[in-house]
């Protein structure tokens, strides 16, 4: 099983990369996991620009591979169907998390699924580690691995 994980790259705080870590470390054992940080480092004169700008970022490294993106206005799904998805098939799976001001319209209409963790919102670095833990816990249940109890 081969995971990547692209996220619009924001700026990284120790704090969070200690958990990044931790998690990496764990899911590396049983599966391929790569971490892609798209930099950004123009300014924009609206928000539009810059998710436009950010989501071609998004579809250049990805290509015309399919991926899951993350919204809060995507469907919520349980750690039982996020496992499914990831594990349905023995392909690579692409997970895209957009920018500080989100996904823009092409990304998110390409995507396989759209996914949201909750109705709030959460910082790049909280977001990511709470993902990795996800992908940690679907490795779990598709191995039957006691770290998820049901």
């Amino acid at each position: 099983m081969r995971v990547s994980l692209f996220y619009v790259q924001q700026n990284r705080t120790k704090n969070a990369d200690a958990f990044e870590e931790h998690y990496l470390k764990k899911i590396k054992k049983n599966m391929s996991l790569q971490i892609i940080g798209i930099a950004n480092k123009k300014k924009f004169t609206s928000q539009k620009q810059q998710i436009k700008y950010e989501g071609d970022l998004i579809r250049k490294k990805i290509g015309n591979e399919k991926y899951i993106c993350f919204d809060k206005c995507g469907v919520k799904v349980c750690s039982k169907s996020f496992a499914n998805m990831i594990y349905k098939s023995n392909e690579k799976v692409n997970l895209v998390v957009g920018g500080a001001f989100g996904l823009s319209d092409d990304v998110a209409e390409n995507a396989s699924k759209t996914i949201s963790f909750s109705d709030m919102e959460f910082s790049h670095e909280v977001f990511r580690v709470m993902l990795l833990e996800q992908v940690y816990r679907a490795n779990c249940i598709f191995n039957n691995h006691p770290y998820h109890q049901s």
